[in-house]
């Protein structure tokens, strides 16, 4: 049931790969990143500054569960955007309302 409350999203693992939090200009998320060393891929939690390109922070982590719990502790309360391209709502669609 619908109750018209927006409901807040967070980075799942079925998401994270294709979702991000934003708030003005900067953007935070989940990355894996090889590790040759080690022979294995990581989670890395970013925030960055989408103008200049900066990272302004980073952790890493072994287990997608763990960076998880931390990127929507940290950035949960900013928008939640999806790198996917979203569909059009325009009124002169054929299939507008059709799902």
């Amino acid at each position: 049931m619908n109750s018209g409350v927006a409901q807040q999203q967070t980075l799942t693992a079925d998401n994270y790969s294709h979702c991000f939090f934003r708030f003005r200009d900067r953007q935070a998320g989940i990355s894996e990143v090889y590790d040759p060393d080690r022979g294995l891929y990581i989670y890395n939690c970013y925030c960055l500054e989408q103008t200049v390109l900066k990272e302004l922070y980073t952790i890493e982590f072994d287990f997608l569960d763990d960076a998880l719990i931390h990127i929507n502790a940290e950035f949960g309360n900013w928008e939640f955007c999806d790198f996917a391209p979203q569909k059009s709502e325009c009124g002169s669609c054929q299939n507008n309302g059709q799902q």
